[in-house]
């Protein structure tokens, strides 16, 4: 069960890919946590991404796909996974091929622009433990404090306006093409990200749930 989600910033992948996580008791796997928690555990490979990481530039992809084959060889990762946020364009897909990271869901929460405006502009992060809210969708208690840890809430330097849509650009030029990418492939599947949490939740529950008795159907056959 090795899972990419695709999706807009701002579309849900990070609270989706979470509840799938727990559910099905596999690893979420978030490329900026994976390679720090990496570099952590191998000084050979801290010696090739730190230079990088401590410059702000990216990581290449070569070197990303080298790191993330020996995460997913881990013992957490024998029955799966979740790729929240990668590949985020076709070479970064060629570089999962190349390492033989196999593949079975990719799952688009399809979400329009306006909405993602829309939600990335009212979210407030707490400054301390990370906590998301929103200022319509998800009020704290206390207007501008968090309810976990009582501190204070912020907006994110991204989640500006003129930045979002930026990053929509980036998002429409680069992570699009991957749909025709994985659509060849037969493991191409698009969710209706503006319905309610729990409905998005369910219909991605009955893409894996369906596919798993397929699999298992196949098995008996032979």
């Amino acid at each position: 069960m090795n899972i990419i989600f695709l999706g807009a910033p701002g579309a849900g992948k990070g609270t989706q890919s979470l509840m799938i996580s727990k559910m099905f008791k596999i690893p979420m796997i978030s490329m900026g946590n994976m390679l720090r928690e990496m570099i952590k555990l191998d000084e050979g490979l801290k010696e090739k991404v730190f230079p990088y990481m401590e410059s702000g530039s990216l990581v290449p992809d070569e070197i990303v796909g080298e790191i993330l084959k020996k995460r997913i060889l881990m013992k957490d990762c024998e029955k799966g996974f979740i790729l929240d946020g990668y590949p985020r364009n076709e070479n970064q897909a060629h570089q999962l091929e190349i390492n033989e990271i196999n593949i079975d869901y990719v799952i688009e929460i399809a979400v329009s622009d306006k909405v993602i405006v829309k939600r990335l502009i009212g979210r407030r992060i707490c400054e301390k433990c990370g906590e998301t809210f929103h200022i319509e969708f998800k009020k704290p208690k206390e207007e501008g404090i968090c309810d976990v840890c009582s501190q204070k809430l912020i907006l994110r330097d991204d989640d500006d306006e003129s930045t979002i849509k930026k990053r929509l650009q980036v998002f429409h030029t680069e992570t699009e093409p991957l749909r025709e990418y994985y659509k060849k492939k037969d493991i191409y599947y698009k969710i209706d990200g503006e319905k309610d949490l729990m409905e998005v939740e369910k219909s991605i529950i009955k893409i894996i749930e369906e596919n798993i008795l397929k699999i298992e159907k196949a098995k008996l056959n032979d």
